[in-house]
C-alpha cells in the first residue's frame, strides 16, 4: 500500500501511559507513487522488456495487411424498376434504403464467387512473402477439371521455371515465353533476378470466396449517395484487382437483376399474347360460321350495353390474373427471399397502397442490412457466431410473416375475383335473357371483342417489354477506381514502442500491488500512521553494525566519527533526552516486536553515544534467554544479572566497569528456566532502585515482545520503552500487537526506532551523509525551486 512520508520527526509523545494519539501526517504526494515505483524498479523494468520483446517477436510472425479502397456512385433504381411497369412506383415500394440494399451485395457469397472466377482466386500462394502479382500474371483456373493440392513453382534466374506437384515429381519446366499449365489452371510466369520457389496451393472456389467476401468492407458516405469499398489483404499486388471485379460486379449486379425480372414478364407476357391470338381467332371463325348459318348481322343497343359491361368485367379480371400469377411468382420456389425477390414484390402494381406488405418488406431489409453489418469486412462475425445466428432466426420469422403477408393479399386477391366473375356471371345471365339468335350472336361478338381487347393489351405490353429489356444499363458509377495498396496497421517499432509502453504500465500496476500485498513498515511516516507514536530515531542499513558470527552486535566506536550511523545514534541520544523533558527519563527498555531486529544493536550503541556525551551510563543486558551484550565488549557473562537476582553475588561482582569510555555494563549472567518472573521480581526492581543513585541513564535490552512477556514485564519499571522496528521486514499488525501488549501493562512508550532504513525506504536520514561538501538537490527539487521562484 501506499504511504507518505513526514517532512519532520515528531519527538513528543503522552505524558501518561495509554493508547497513543494518531498523528498528523499529510496527504500522498507524487513523489510517494514514484517511490514506490522505485523501490519496485527491477519489476517494472522486467515486464516493460518482456512485453517489448514479446512484441517485437509476434510482430515478426505477423503476416502485414494491406488495403486498397474506391469510390462508387449508386444512383436511384426507380427509373429502372418502374419502368418494368406501366404505373409508378415510389421509392418506398421498390426498397427501404436502395443505397444500403446495393451496397449489401457486395458481402454476399455470390459476389465473391464471381470474382475468385473471373481472376482465378483458386490458386493461391502459401508463403505471405511472396506476392502472386510478383511471380505470376493471366491465372485462369478451371473448376471442373482443375485438381486441388500443394504445388512448387522453380524460377532458376533467366534459365526458365518448373512445376513439381507435393511429392515433388516434374509436371512441366519451360521458358518465361511459355504458359505454365497444370492440372486444371495455367498462368504465365514473370521472370526473377535470383531463383525462387513459389510453394501455391489449389483450393475449392467456396473456400476462396470466403476469404474475398471477409476482406470486402464499405462506408456509405454521410449524406450521399456515394460509397467507398474496401479490400484488405495480405497481398498487394492482388488487393486492387480484386476491388476493382468487386466493384464491376456490383455495377452489373443492379441491371443484371432488372434485365431477369423484364425477361421473366416479357415470357409471361408473350405466352399469353399467343395464347389470346389463338383464341380470337377461333371465336371469330366461330362468329362467322354463326352468322352465316342464321343470317344474323346487329345487336340491339340494350344488348350492346351489356356486351360492353362484360367487357369490361373481363379486362379487369385479366389484370387481376397478371397480378395474382406474379406474386406467386415470386414467392413460390424459394427457400429463402433475397434482394431481387423483395424487388420484385414492391413492383407489382397496388403494393405501395398495402400497408402490411410494405412494413413486412421494410422489416426485412433492415434485418438484412443489420446482419451485414454484423459479417462486413475482415473484422466481421461468422455465421456461426451468437449474434449471426439470432439475426438469421429473427431473418426467418420475418420471411415467414413476408410470405404470410403476401398469402393474405392474395387472399385478398381472391375474393376481388370472385366478385369479378359474379358480376360477369350475372351480366351474362341479363343477356341470356334477350331473345334467341341475337343474344347468341351477342354473345359469341362479346366474347370475341374481350378476347381482341386482351390481345392488343398484351401485344403492347409484350412490346413495351422487349424495348425495355434492351434498354435498361447499370445505375452504379464507379467515381474513382481501385488505389494502390496501402499499409495498415501498426509498424513493427510502433509495435515494440506500444508494447514496450504497455509492459511500463503492467510493471507499474504490479509494483503497486506489491506495495499493496506488502504490510511492512517502511520509512518514519509508515510507524507514526500505525502505531501513532514519533520516531525518535532513524538508523541507516550499515555494513559495520551486522553482527558478526559469535561477536555479538557491532557499536559505533568501530565507525569513522562522521558516519551516518553514528549521526543517526546521535539523533537518538537528542530526541531520548528530549522525551524527559517534562518528566525525567533514566531507565530506559529497548525492546522490538519480533528478533533480528535491531534492539541489542539500539540498545547498546544508544548507551555507547550517551557515554561519549559525557553521561554516567550503565547498559543491562535483559535478555536472559539469548544474551550477547557480553560478546561486543569481548567480556564473559558470569557472573551477571542472572546470578544477582537469585542472591549468589553481590551488585558489585556483576558490574563490568568501563566496558566502553563512560559505559559499564551488566551481563546477563547463566540461563535461567524463569526469566520472566526474575524481571519481575522484588530483587530486580531493588537492583534497578540502587542502580538509580549511580548513573545517570541505565540502558536495558529486552528479549522481543510477542514471542514471550520478559520485555512487557521490565517495561513496567522503565521510565521509558523504546520499540526498534526494521524497515520492510516488521509487520505492521505485529508492530501494532507489541504497542498493545505494552499499553495493558501501562508502559510508557517513548518512541519508536525504525532500523535498517535505506534511502530508497525514507530520504531524510541521508542528511546524516553530509560531510565535506553539500548535498546535491535532485533536479525535481531544483525545478520546482526555479517555478516558485519565478511564480
Amino acid at each position: 500500500m501506499i504511504r507518505s512520508e513526514s517532512e519532520t520527526l515528531t519527538m513528543t509523545t503522552s505524558p501518561t501511559p495509554g493508547p497513543a494519539r494518531p498523528l498528523a501526517h499529510r496527504e500522498i504526494h507524487i513523489k510517494d507513487l514514484f517511490a514506490v515505483v522505485r523501490r519496485h524498479w527491477l519489476l517494472v523494468v522486467m515486464l516493460t522488456g518482456l512485453v517489448a520483446v514479446g512484441a517485437h517477436l509476434s510482430s515478426r510472425r505477423a503476416v502485414p495487411q494491406y488495403q486498397s479502397s474506391l469510390t462508387v456512385q449508386i444512383n436511384s433504381p426507380k427509373q429502372v424498376f418502374a419502368r418494368l411497369d406501366d404505373i409508378d412506383v415510389d421509392e418506398l415500394a421498390l426498397r427501404t434504403d436502395p443505397i444500403l440494399s446495393e451496397a449489401l451485395f457486395l458481402t454476399t457469397q455470390e459476389l465473391a464467387i464471381r470474382v475468385v472466377q473471373d481472376l482465378g482466386l483458386e490458386l493461391r500462394i502459401t508463403n505471405p512473402a511472396i506476392h502472386r502479382g510478383a511471380v505470376m500474371a493471366s491465372v485462369v483456373v478451371d473448376t471442373a477439371t482443375v485438381v486441388a493440392g500443394d504445388y512448387y513453382l522453380t524460377l532458376k534466374d533467366s534459365d526458365g521455371w518448373e512445376l513439381q506437384d507435393a511429392s515433388g515429381r516434374l509436371l512441366q519446366s519451360g521458358t518465361y515465353t511459355d504458359p505454365v499449365r497444370g492440372p486444371g489452371f495455367s498462368f504465365r510466369a514473370r521472370p526473377t533476378t535470383e531463383s525462387t520457389v513459389v510453394p501455391f496451393t489449389i483450393e475449392d472456389y467456396a473456400t476462396a470466396a470466403l476469404r474475398v467476401s471477409g476482406g470486402l468492407s464499405y462506408r456509405v458516405r454521410d449524406n450521399t449517395n456515394a460509397v467507398d469499398i474496401y479490400y484488405t489483404s495480405s497481398d498487394p499486388t492482388l488487393i486492387p484487382h480484386v476491388l476493382n471485379r468487386a466493384a464491376a460486379e456490383l455495377r452489373a449486379d443492379g441491371a443484371r437483376r432488372a434485365r431477369a425480372i423484364a425477361r421473366n414478364r416479357r415470357t409471361y407476357i408473350e405466352e399469353q399474347t399467343r395464347d389470346a391470338h389463338a383464341r380470337f381467332q377461333e371465336k371469330l371463325a366461330e362468329i362467322q360460321s354463326f352468322k352465316e348459318r342464321e343470317r344474323i348481322t346487329d345487336l340491339t343497343a340494350e344488348e350492346q350495353v351489356v356486351v360492353r359491361s362484360i367487357q369490361d368485367l373481363e379486362r379487369d379480371r385479366r389484370l387481376l390474373l397478371v397480378k395474382i400469377s406474379t406474386l406467386r411468382d415470386a414467392i413460390s420456389g424459394h427457400d429463402s427471399l433475397g434482394i431481387a425477390t423483395l424487388n420484385q414484390l414492391a413492383a407489382v402494381e397496388g403494393t405501395g397502397q398495402n400497408a402490411a406488405l410494405t412494413f413486412q418488406i421494410h422489416t426485412l431489409l433492415e434485418l438484412y442490412d443489420e446482419r451485414r453489418t454484423l459479417t462486413a469486412g475482415a473484422m466481421g462475425q461468422r455465421a456461426s457466431s451468437p449474434q449471426v445466428a439470432a439475426i438469421d432466426e429473427r431473418i426467418a420469422h420475418a420471411e415467414n410473416a413476408l410470405r404470410g403477408a403476401v398469402e393474405a393479399t392474395l387472399k385478398g386477391l381472391g375474393d376481388r375475383m370472385n366478385a369479378l366473375n359474379e358480376k360477369t356471371d350475372e351480366q351474362r345471365a341479363i343477356l341470356a335473357t334477350f331473345p334467341g339468335k341475337e343474344t347468341r350472336i351477342a354473345q359469341l361478338q362479346l366474347e370475341a371483342n374481350i378476347i381482341d381487347e386482351t390481345y392488343r393489351y398484351l401485344l403492347g405490353q409484350f412490346q413495351a417489354a422487349r424495348l425495355q429489356e434492351a434498354t435498361i444499363g447499370p445505375y452504379v458509377d464507379i467515381l474513382d477506381g481501385a488505389s494502390t495498396a496501402y499499409g495498415i496497421g501498426p509498424s513493427r517499432e510502433q509495435k515494440v514502442i506500444i508494447g514496450a509502453l504497455v509492459g511500463l504500465l503492467l510493471g507499474i500496476a504490479g509494483a503497486f500491488f506489491l506495495e499493496y500485498l506488502d504490510q511492512t513498515v517502511k520509512s518514519a511516516a509508515d510507524v507514526e500512521r500505525v502505531l501513532g507514536i514519533p520516531v525518535l530515531g532513524m538508523v541507516p542499513r550499515e555494513p559495520g553494525l551486522r553482527p558478526g558470527a559469535g561477536r555479538g552486535v557491532m557499536t559505533v566506536n568501530n565507525l569513522q566519527a562522521d558516519d551516518p550511523a553514528v549521526e543517526a545514534f546521535r539523533a537518538l541520544r537528542t530526541n531520548v533526552t528530549f522525551v524527559g523533558a517534562d518528566k525525567p527519563v533514566q531507565l530506559i527498555v529497548v525492546t522490538s516486536p519480533g528478533p533480528q531486529e535491531g534492539k541489542s544493536t539500539t540498545a547498546t550503541n544508544l548507551a555507547v553515544t550517551m557515554a561519549q556525551n559525557g553521561k554516567r551510563t550503565l547498559l543491562i543486558d535483559g535478555d536472559l534467554r539469548r544474551p550477547q551484550l557480553h560478546r561486543s565488549f569481548s567480556l564473559v557473562a558470569e557472573p551477571g544479572l542472572t546470578d544477582l537476582l537469585i542472591g549468589n553475588v553481590s551488585a558489585r561482582e556483576i558490574i563490568r566497569p568501563e566496558a566502553a569510555p563512560g559505559l559499564d555494563l551488566i551481563p546477563s549472567g547463566p540461563p535461567p528456566p524463569n526469566p520472566s518472573e526474575l524481571l519481575g521480581s522484588d530483587a530486580m526492581r531493588s537492583l534497578l532502585n540502587a542502580l538509580r543513585q549511580s548513573y545517570d541513564y541505565i540502558i536495558m535490552d529486552t528479549p522481543p515482545l510477542l514471542p514471550v512477556t520478559d520485555a512487557a514485564i521490565a517495561a513496567t519499571n522503565a521510565d521509558a520503552t523504546i520499540l526498534v522496528v526494521r524497515s520492510g521486514e516488521t509487520e505492521e499488525a505485529a508492530c501494532l500487537r507489541s504497542l498493545d501488549q505494552l499499553h495493558r501493562v501501562r508502559a510508557r512508550v517513548a518512541g519508536a526506532v525504525v532500523n535498517a532504513i535505506s534511502p530508497q525506504r525514507d530520504r531524510q536520514y541521508s542528511y546524516y551523509s553530509y560531510r565535506a561538501a553539500p548535498p546535491t538537490r535532485s533536479p525535481l527539487r531544483t525545478f520546482r525551486s526555479r517555478l516558485a521562484n519565478m511564480l
